[in-house]
């Protein structure tokens, strides 16, 4: 099965060129550099998710929140700094 994911036209555009360069399709690029970036981030993405986990399970609704906002604040941070580059 697969959906449909929107991503920047330019983005769109450097995907195909690797692919092309590379012999092979831009599904196939996309779904390995996914695979790198999970690899690359495992330990804090499981570390973030132990952490709501364990709010959830104290019922810690507040610090859910607190745990949410900070990722929506770091998200916001690095869309900022890629806007300036």
């Amino acid at each position: 099965m697969s959906v449909v994911v929107r991503i920047p036209e330019d983005l769109h555009d450097q995907v195909k060129r690797i692919a092309a360069l590379q012999g092979r399709q831009s599904t196939d690029v996309l779904r390995d550099a996914w695979a790198q970036y999970l690899e690359a981030h495992r330990t804090d993405l499981a570390a973030n998710l132990e952490q709501a986990a364990e709010l959830l399970r104290n019922g810690d609704t507040q610090g859910l929140a607190e745990l949410a906002s900070s990722s929506v604040d770091a998200r916001a941070a690095g869309a900022a700094e890629a806007a300036r580059s």
